[in-house]
């Protein structure tokens, strides 16, 4: 199937960069967002802004999602005015945001009964990776249909990454964000540790970077903590939803994963503390106040 008309459901921080580079790559794109404004300064002669999703699905042959959490999917899918009311044989739907398994699941189904393809395939690379097309997906459905739109995944992204059939790119994602909330907080909490204990942050961050604690999520962090930075790339309210996705798979599989218990209990505080729309680097904020330090050049 030729695949040039996309429908793009969700311009926000990750969609608005994705839109931008599909439209850059040649794709015909039929753009909504549910506050409209967020679409004007997006302006390009194969954009299309339309008023809904249904009406997005009813113009695309691929229909691409891109919100923020579960309730915002089945909105944008199953209401009046949803994408579920013109989806039908022969298309095929794409949801690129963190979704609990059980939706997704549903969702694969809803597709099925309708003739329509559906991948699941959430993405890690942040708002600088959505511009830049280096966005990584994660992609559960039936491999030929990636195969099929790997041009369009191409397009916004460098990597897809298939994880088996519908729903394990959700499982792989909310394993992968589990991991980097945990990993953040260990490289924070021994630099905090080092610093506290009267050794210069500079050596501290020397050390770090020649040595095992280096890691991607620090790298990309730290500097912008420094700088006292917290503008978000991905917000830490967005990494307590991911690590709450995280526990209910742990509880269903009966699973003893005593770290990720005590991450959950500091995203929560960070988010009763009002850090919520800043980056989820933020949650250094919490180690400093009790530390009585500051992280900053």
């Amino acid at each position: 199937m030729k695949m040039n008309k996309i429908g793009f459901i969700g311009i926000g921080t990750m969609g608005r960069g994705m839109v931008k580079n599909l439209l850059n790559k040649g794709f015909r794109v039929f753009a909504y967002n549910r506050t409209r404004v967020r679409t004007e300064e997006l302006n390009h002669e194969k954009l299309q802004i339309v008023d809904s999703a249904k009406e997005a699905c009813e113009k695309a042959e691929i229909i691409i999602i891109c919100v923020s959490n579960d309730s915002a999917l089945d909105e944008v899918l199953s209401s009046e005015n949803g994408g579920f009311q013109t989806l039908k044989e022969g298309k095929i739907l794409v949801d690129c945001g963190t979704t609990s398994v059980d939706l997704t699941l549903k969702i694969a189904e809803e597709c099925r009964r309708r003739g329509a393809d559906f991948l699941d395939a959430p993405m890690t690379g942040s708002k600088t990776g959505a511009e830049s097309g280096t966005i990584m997906f994660m992609v559960g459905g039936d491999k030929d249909v990636l195969d099929e739109c790997m041009p369009i995944f191409n397009a916004m992204g460098s990597k897809a990454v298939y994880c088996g059939d519908n729903s394990y790119g959700q499982r792989a994602k909310i394993g992968l964000n589990l991991a980097q909330s945990l990993i953040l907080e260990g490289y924070l909490e021994g630099l905090i540790l080092g610093v506290k204990n009267g050794v210069p942050l500079e050596a501290m961050l020397e050390i770090f970077e020649n040595s095992g604690p280096k890691n991607g999520v620090a790298s990309a962090k730290i500097g912008r903590i420094l700088k006292r930075d917290f503008t978000s790339d991905f917000k830490l309210e967005l990494m307590r939803k991911d690590i709450g996705l995280a526990s209910e798979e742990i509880k269903k599989l009966g699973l003893d994963l005593p770290l990720s218990k005590e991450i959950s209990k500091a995203f929560e505080k960070a988010v009763e503390k009002g850090l919520g729309r800043e980056d989820f680097s933020s949650i250094v904020k919490l180690l400093e106040e009790n530390a009585k330090i500051e992280l900053k050049k």
